[in-house]
């Protein structure tokens, strides 16, 4: 096996050993979610009407509000002072568009 064969790959046998994990890279979950971090912000879910989307209560939605929604984006809107999360396609005309989701934070435990 060449070196380039196994660039991103370890294997590990017996009792992992702790120091080995000082060459991994750090994952900076700010940097992977946010793009734009003037115009991106956090909001929590309260309720489950998106389960068919894996969308699930107190899961964290990330929502870009620079970039322009298309057809299939899920979105958030602002209707009678609440905000709402729908597919960009179906936008209820009587609400305002607010940004949108760009990423979903599913925790198992809290």
């Amino acid at each position: 096996m060449s070196d380039k064969d196994d660039v991103g790959v370890s294997i590990h046998a017996g009792f992992p050993n702790p120091a080995a994990d000082r060459n991994l890279a750090e994952v900076d979950l700010h940097r992977l979610l946010v793009k734009q971090p003037v115009s991106t912000f956090f909001m929590e879910i309260d309720g489950n009407d998106w389960e068919d989307r894996s969308i699930f209560n107190g899961d964290i939605v990330v929502i870009d509000r620079s970039l322009t929604a298309r057809p299939a984006d899920l979105v958030v809107a602002t209707k009678d002072a609440d905000f709402l999360i729908t597919p960009f396609s179906k936008l209820p005309t009587d609400s305002v568009f607010w940004g949108t989701v760009t990423a979903v934070i599913h925790r198992y435990r809290k």
